[in-house]
Order: C-alpha cells, then sequence, then structure tokens
C-alpha cells in the first residue's frame, strides 16, 4: 500500500509553481478569459455553441485510430472534473481502420474550417502508429485541404521513450508512438 499523500497540497504547490511567474496583468487576463471559456464534452464534429468564423488558433490532438485507451488513462482527470471516464470513453471515436478514421476526421475538419475565422489557424497533433508504417499526417494533410485549409507545415518532434516506457516493453523507435507530428493548417 502506497503511503497516504496530501493530493490537494499537491495540486495547489504545483499550481502555485506553474503561477509563479504570472505578472498582475497577466492574471487579469487568465480571469477574464476564463469567465467567458466555454467547456465543451461532446463530438469534435459538432461544436454548434461556437460560432462560426469565430476561432483564430485550434491545438488539438484526436484519438490515434484504437492505439490509446483514453477513458482509462484520463479517469483522474475526469474525477477532478465531475466527469464520468466511461461514459466519456464510449463518445470517443476509436477506429481501428484508417478509412474509418479519415471519415471521422473529415467531419472534423469541416467543423474546423467553420469554426475558425480567415487567417486562423490549426494545429492538429498525430503521430505514426503500428510500429511506424501508417503515419497519421500523411493521411491528414489532404483531410484538411478538403475542407478548406492550407497546409502551412508539419512539425515533427521525435523522442526517446522513458524508462517506464521500457518497463512496459515499448524501446525506442520499435513500437509505441515514436514521434509527434504537429500538422499546421491556416485559413485564408
Amino acid at each position: 500500500i502506497p503511503e497516504y499523500r496530501d493530493v490537494a497540497a499537491l495540486i495547489l504547490k504545483k499550481n502555485r509553481n506553474l503561477q509563479k511567474n504570472l505578472t498582475d496583468a497577466d492574471m487579469e487576463n487568465l480571469a477574464a478569459a476564463g469567465s467567458s471559456a466555454r467547456f465543451l464534452t461532446r463530438d469534435a464534429c459538432d461544436t454548434r455553441e461556437i460560432a462560426s468564423a469565430s476561432v483564430k488558433l485550434t491545438v488539438t490532438s484526436p484519438p490515434f485510430l484504437n492505439i490509446v485507451q483514453y477513458a482509462a488513462d484520463n479517469w483522474l482527470r475526469c474525477r477532478f472534473n465531475s466527469l464520468n471516464a466511461d461514459e466519456i470513453g464510449e463518445r470517443i471515436t476509436m477506429s481501428s481502420s484508417l478509412a474509418d478514421w479519415c471519415n471521422a476526421m473529415q467531419k472534423v475538419f469541416d467543423e474546423l474550417c467553420r469554426i475558425t475565422v480567415n487567417g486562423g489557424w490549426v494545429a492538429f497533433e498525430v503521430g505514426e502508429v503500428r510500429k511506424g508504417e501508417v503515419r497519421l499526417d500523411e493521411s491528414v494533410i489532404p483531410l484538411g485541404r478538403n475542407s478548406g485549409f492550407e497546409c502551412a507545415g508539419v512539425l515533427i518532434n521525435e523522442q526517446n521513450f522513458t524508462k517506464t516506457s521500457n518497463i512496459w516493453g515499448i524501446s525506442n523507435r520499435k513500437r509505441g508512438t515514436n514521434t509527434n507530428r504537429i500538422v499546421v493548417f491556416y485559413k485564408k
């Protein structure tokens, strides 16, 4: 049995550490943004609460086919936000085929194009799956273009796995997701 840890105190300490370099103006801006922010827990292809042509920047990372078990991995985050991880998990797009995944992502791009202002940006983070054989950025670029975006480029972050990954038998550049690929789109 692990020793007791005061989780609330640890979260508050981490929060103070994250805020230590913020100015009073930064704090005021965050408070103002927070007062009008919306927290939506629905399918990304249906964001009717967001007005058309109202978003300047979207940064998102969709599910990578059926690779990650998002509900199981985010249970604690859901608990702190009074959300049911299992209910959310049932609504997450978990496609086992690339064609089904692309069909779902095309609908997301159509919605992103609807809400993005002319001159706005979308950073769409994906990776490579199936032992590096499928690079999702190569599928994402035409989807974004089909919806009306221009592809400004792809940022590739190659990563080394941590000791924890190695414990689970995932070694560098053999299994798992070895790169993060951020496809940057622009709407004219």
